[in-house]
């Protein structure tokens, strides 16, 4: 396989024994992510009334704490597999009521139609499921369409280490904010950081707010 080509999908998560063997084994190789969900939460936690859709949104487990610790009027998960979305609505529970899910595959450039606009889109350890590192931008790109401006995307997912098997995958530590810039966010920020993930917080400036500065500093 060529640096080039995507790389094929070898875990099923549409299938429901699947599903739930990736979140065990989640819960136990990756120990650090409660505290990758309290960074979410606190990067959220000042804002009322938020409308939020979540990438890749997986067994729910950060939607619920969004939910319990931040004021959420309207919150979207997105996820390709029904079998997430099952393991999630289980998760959350008396939560779930006020959670929209959509089954939709975020690597079909028509994903964003119809969802409407959001004060936030956060996604968690998935991006990466573009199948390869190329396809970030474009992503990120379609994500900030869906926001108000002033609204804020919170993105986190792996980056390269010496352990990394499946290299184009993944991004460069340093490429991860890059490409947040260049998928068009504002003020890109690093809120946390553990077991070769980190958390980047950008803003979709207005572009009236855009061109006042410029001609401000000019």
């Amino acid at each position: 396989m060529s640096d080039d080509e995507d790389v094929p999908i070898r875990v099923d998560f549409r299938d429901a024994a699947t599903a739930r063997a990736w979140v065990e084994e989640t819960r136990i190789k990756r120990p650090f992510r409660p505290r990758f969900f309290a960074a979410f939460c606190e990067a959220l936690v000042a804002s009322p009334k938020l409308r939020i859709l979540e990438l890749g949104s997986g067994p729910g487990q950060l939607a619920r704490e969004i939910l319990v610790h931040c004021d959420v009027q309207h919150y979207v998960a997105l996820d390709f597999s029904p079998a997430m979305h099952a393991i999630a609505a289980e998760h959350l529970g008396e939560l779930a009521h006020q959670v929209t899910f959509v089954t939709r595959d975020f690597r079909e450039p028509g994903w964003t139609e119809g969802l409407g606009t959001f004060d936030a889109v956060v996604t968690l350890q998935a991006a990466h499921e573009t199948r390869h590192r190329r396809h970030l931008v474009p992503l990120l790109t379609r994500a900030r369409t869906l926001l108000e401006p002033g609204g804020t995307l919170l993105y986190a997912d792996h980056y390269l280490d010496p352990d990394t098997k499946l290299r184009t995958l993944m991004l460069e530590r340093e490429d991860q904010p890059r490409s947040l810039e260049r998928a068009g966010f504002a003020g890109v920020e690093l809120r946390y950081e553990e077991g070769s993930m980190a958390l980047w917080c950008g803003t979709r400036l207005d572009l009236a707010v855009v061109e006042r500065d410029v001609d401000a500093s000019s």
